[in-house]
């Protein structure tokens, strides 16, 4: 007889980001590749407020190594922020796309984690990394690195 199995229970926790901005990877540039990611979000999440994580978030991508196009959450199932100097979130759900490849896409998914350095233009600059898989777990598209922008994170 097979043991039953509680799945893990992950949890939303308060928190919200806002921002936009570039991301250039050198190693991701080639002839056809500008090596560049833009993000652009606006998300929250208020137990008291909201049922669930809610908001927009897209990512553009043209970098050699991964598909090239628009990436549009299409739900937003799990958002966490921590820390207090350098406020860092996670957020994870569906997306879908306007990559054209074959056979079409199905079942994007999308991690997405945001490091809020600082506020001013001397300092550490912001960190964002993503990655985006299909429903058969193979990777369409990933990076990380500077942001070239700002995003602010209000953590839990």
């Amino acid at each position: 007889m097979a043991a039953t199995s509680i799945p893990a229970f992950h949890v939303s926790g308060f928190t919200k980001a806002k921002g936009k901005g570039d991301v250039f990877i050198a190693s991701r540039k080639d002839a056809v590749s500008s090596g560049i990611f833009r993000i652009e979000i606006d998300v929250h999440f208020d137990a008291a407020a909201d049922n669930y994580p809610a908001g927009t978030l897209s990512i553009k991508t043209d970098m050699s190594d991964g598909a090239k196009g628009i990436f549009i959450a299409s739900t937003i199932e799990l958002i966490n922020s921590y820390g207090k100097h350098n406020p860092t979130i996670y957020l994870t759900g569906q997306c879908r796309s306007d990559v054209a490849v074959t056979p079409p896409l199905r079942g994007c998914r999308y991690w997405v984690m945001v490091a809020n350095n600082t506020k001013d233009s001397n300092g550490t600059p912001d960190i964002v990394g993503f990655c985006i898989h299909d429903r058969n777990g193979n990777r369409i598209a990933y990076g990380t690195g500077p942001l070239k922008g700002d995003i602010e994170v209000a953590p839990n």
